[in-house]
Parts: C-alpha cells; sequence; structure tokens
C-alpha cells in the first residue's frame, strides 16, 4: 500500500496538523499523552467538576473573540449527546478544538478542507487532498456525529449513526479498536483518527491549558482572560503642573495607526493613578487599549494575530475593557508599552505582577 493510499485510509481530518503549528508556538510545561482517559464514561473514568459548558465556552472565546452566534452554545450539545452516550464529553470538546483550530475552521494561511457550515467538528471523512468530509444539518447534529465516532472507535457499534463515514467504516474501526483487548483511550486515536503520532499529544496539550485556567481552584482575573496579563506598572503619579484642564475625551478621534509612539494626553489638573497592563491573544503586533477605571487610567499593551487588529482590539474592549478605546497599533509589545509609559502621568517605572 502506497503513503498516499495509507494516509487516505487511516485520516478522518485534514485540518488539525495547521493546529499544531500553533501550539507549537505556545510556551508550556510537558503534557504526558499516556495519561489520556478512556473515551467512554465509567465510575472510575468522570468528567471534572471543573469542567463546565460555561466555562468551556469562556475558554474558547478567550481565543477566537470573533465565535460566531451559533455556535455559542456547542459546548452544551457536547454535555448533552456525551452524557446520553457515556463518552468523555470535556475530551471530546478538546478534540474539536485542534480539529477545528478554536471553531475558526482555517490555518495560519486562512486555509482548511472543512467549512463552519458544514458543522463537522472533528474532520470526520476529510481524508486529505481538500476533500471536505461529511455535512450535518445543525451543530447539535454535528457534535453528536463527532460522539458517535468516538463510540465506534471505542469498539462499540453505533444503530444508525448520523455521519455517513461512521456507516461505512464503523466495522473496521470497531475490529482495530478490540484487537486492542483493553479500554479505549483518547490516546489511541493518534495514528487512526489522526494518522500523525502528535495527535493524542495535542488533544493532551488543550486540556492542560483548560485545567490551568479553571482547574486549579484561584478564580481568574477577568482582565486576565485573553492568555496572560501582567500588570506593568501600579504606581500613583506625582503631582504635575495645573495649567491645562483634564483630558475628558481620552483620545482625540479615530485610532492612529503604527507610525510611532501615541503623543501622550494634555496635562491633568491633578495626578491621575496609573496601571500598565499586557493581555495577549497572540501572535506579534500589538494594540493599545486605554480605559479610565474609577480614578485610575488603565494601558494595556494586546497582543494580537495580524490582519484581526481591529477584530480582536473590540473584542477586547467589548468584554474586559468596557468604555475604553484603541490607540493604535504597533510592531512589537516593546513599542506599545513604551507609548503606554509615555502617557502615563510622571513616567512610572516597571512593577511586575498579576496572576494568569
Amino acid at each position: 500500500m502506497t503513503s498516499r493510499r495509507r494516509l487516505a485510509r487511516f485520516r478522518c481530518t485534514g485540518f488539525y496538523t495547521s493546529t499544531l503549528m500553533l501550539l507549537a508556538l505556545a510556551v508550556a510545561k510537558p503534557v504526558a499523552a499516556q495519561t489520556l482517559p478512556e473515551i467512554r464514561l465509567s465510575e472510575r473514568n468522570r468528567v471534572p467538576a471543573c469542567v463546565t459548558p460555561d466555562k468551556l465556552m469562556r475558554f474558547l472565546a478567550e481565543r477566537n473573540p470573533g465565535l460566531p452566534a451559533k455556535f455559542r452554545g456547542i459546548a452544551t450539545h457536547y454535555k448533552s449527546h456525551g452524557e446520553r452516550h457515556r463518552v468523555r464529553w470535556d475530551y471530546a470538546f478538546f478534540q474539536m478544538v485542534i480539529e477545528t483550530n478554536y471553531l475558526l475552521f482555517r490555518n495560519a494561511k486562512g486555509k482548511g478542507d472543512v467549512s463552519p457550515s458544514q458543522n463537522n467538528f472533528a474532520g470526520i471523512g476529510t481524508t486529505g487532498g481538500g476533500v471536505p468530509g461529511d455535512s450535518f444539518p445543525d451543530v447539535s447534529t454535528g457534535v453528536l456525529g463527532q460522539i458517535q465516532h468516538l463510540i465506534a472507535y471505542s469498539g462499540e457499534r453505533v444503530d444508525n449513526p448520523v455521519a455517513n463515514r461512521t456507516r461505512e467504516k464503523q466495522d473496521d474501526i470497531i475490529s482495530a479498536s478490540q484487537r486492542l483487548r483493553r479500554a479505549v483511550t483518547f490516546r489511541d486515536l493518534a495514528g487512526r483518527w489522526a494518522v500523525d503520532r502528535s495527535y493524542a499529544r495535542s488533544i493532551a496539550f488543550v486540556a492542560d491549558q483548560y485545567r490551568e485556567k479553571f482547574c486549579t481552584g484561584r478564580q481568574p482575573d477577568p482582565e486576565s482572560t485573553p492568555s496572560r496579563e501582567i500588570e506593568a506598572s501600579a504606581k500613583p503619579a506625582p503631582p504635575r503642573s495645573t495649567t491645562a484642564a483634564p483630558p475628558t475625551a481620552l483620545g482625540d478621534g479615530a485610532p492612529r495607526r503604527a507610525a510611532g509612539l501615541i503623543s501622550p494626553p494634555r496635562t491633568a489638573t491633578r495626578s491621575i493613578p496609573c496601571k500598565v497592563f499586557t493581555a495577549s491573544y497572540g501572535g506579534t503586533k500589538n494594540v493599545l487599549i486605554r480605559r479610565r477605571v474609577g480614578e485610575e487610567m488603565h494601558f494595556t499593551a494586546l497582543q494580537v494575530l495580524d490582519g484581526r487588529e481591529d477584530g480582536l482590539a473590540a473584542a477586547f474592549i467589548r468584554s474586559h475593557a468596557q468604555g475604553g478605546e484603541a490607540l493604535g497599533e504597533f510592531a512589537n509589545r516593546d513599542d506599545a508599552l513604551s507609548s503606554a509609559f509615555a502617557q502615563c502621568p510622571g513616567g512610572l517605572t516597571s512593577a511586575p505582577g498579576g496572576q494568569g
């Protein structure tokens, strides 16, 4: 059998490899794929209490702020279908994340075999080479298709599955799973659901990222949700000249693009305590966000994906900096922070802190 035919036989998705490139850019502690749980729920294999549909959606929205409305309840379908069919729905959700790149359905180059309209969340039937795979009429049915495909991989037959691929291939899938002579785990999907042996490690990576955020017992700081936000400065400014009126409008028009540092605001009649933060949605470019919080001025150097500056900045303001404004775009974080400190009254010194 040629390598091309072997790839077509074993591969159920043509998209997840692009996500691996994104995962490789992240710095995280090692994760062990061999610790992935069994596919089927049982008394010894339960979904942790720290995993809820609401938290899963927060986790997803932090990485895809422009999530289409039709997907905003997708986690409830994973729980509903997963519990009904005794499948670890939390790991099915994490599998969906790497298969769809956080429901973006495209890689860093803007490409992907599956379109959002297909409601195919696990690349079912996408055997590579641009083959789009199965399509489902709605989000719930698409999630059910993935859950049923996982049941087949667990070694159990599915009656009248909704996915064509499951109907056509479940005999072969079940036979291969039963030859393991043990309970099938999400680790066993590597080399089968997807040909790449790193597939299980990618699922483990996403699970680890979720656990660090929601299963540590700490309450997340609402300012830090895009990624890790660090308070870079928090000292009150010393008194300055009182010869000018305060900057009541917090800006003088449309955001200015990356043509250099933003000019400092007009001198206020009294000092304003100032804080500078950093936050990240990934990428290298930065947008400087400013908003007034009570008697303080907050600046955030927001790291964003190239080409999505306006959308990600708007999403951040909407969710984490209501009433704020984007001051401009910068090629890197250092330039954005330089602008922030230039606008902080008194020229504050750095004092790192905060939590992730």
